[in-house]
């Protein structure tokens, strides 16, 4: 049995994306960015289940993708909150795996590598990330103006962010805070410590048109 539930909230507009969807339903070659990601993650976790967090209206449009993808039997759709917090919680009421992993819908380009580090560490740890380091100079904006800081010691975070299943649910018993920007931020709030794994450059989130550009690329040539 596979030991694996990822949920993946796909509930978000994408008003930066500018286009006439939320970005998670844009089609490249005529499927959704979030079929390319539910794939990519099939294929690494090797069947695992899916719950996907989402809004009621876009759950007829999915349909018939998932079919396509063979993914309809594992995967339940749930409704999306108001926030990214109130979708993964409601999908952490399906989940009775022993492990768990929360993944942006508009990250497609997870590499098989990045998986199986979180997979090996999991084992270990309650609570594995992956990261990447920072390419380009880094400032931090002061009263006075900007000042330079050791981009060495910050790192890119990416997903799926995995962690054992009772972990994850206490953390979602605290209440919303919006300082809080993704899983491991609010596991952290329990006094956990959170492991790292090295992530993969290509593992993008299609937030911009300049990624969509990007993303349709890597698509093309795959």
């Amino acid at each position: 049995m596979n030991k694996w539930t990822l949920i993946v909230p796909g509930g978000g507009v994408g008003s930066r994306m500018g286009a006439n969807r939320p970005k998670q339903y844009l089609e490249i070659a005529g499927k959704p960015i979030l079929i390319y990601t539910l794939e990519a993650l099939d294929q690494h976790f090797h069947q695992p289940k899916f719950i996907v967090a989402m809004a009621p209206e876009w759950m007829d449009y999915m349909l018939p993708f998932l079919q396509d993808a063979g993914l309809n039997e594992r995967c339940t759709l749930v409704a999306g909150g108001k926030e990214r917090y109130d979708s993964v919680k409601n999908a952490l009421k399906e989940v009775s795996t022993p492990w768990v992993g929360v993944h942006d819908a508009v990250r497609p380009f997870v590499s098989q590598e990045t998986i199986e580090r979180l997979c090996e560490h999991i084992k270990h740890h309650a609570a594995v990330i992956p990261v990447v380091g920072l390419k380009e100079s880094l400032r931090k904006k002061t009263f006075g103006g900007t000042e330079a800081v050791d981009r060495s010691t910050y790192m890119n975070v990416q997903t799926p962010q995995c962690f054992h299943v009772p972990l994850l649910k206490s953390a979602y018993e605290l209440p919303f805070n919006e300082t809080v920007t993704d899983d491991a931020s609010l596991v952290e709030q329990l006094g956990v410590a959170i492991q790292t794994v090295l992530g993969n450059d290509e593992n993008i989130k299609i937030t911009t048109p300049v990624d969509l550009v990007l993303a349709t690329h890597l698509i093309q040539t795959q």
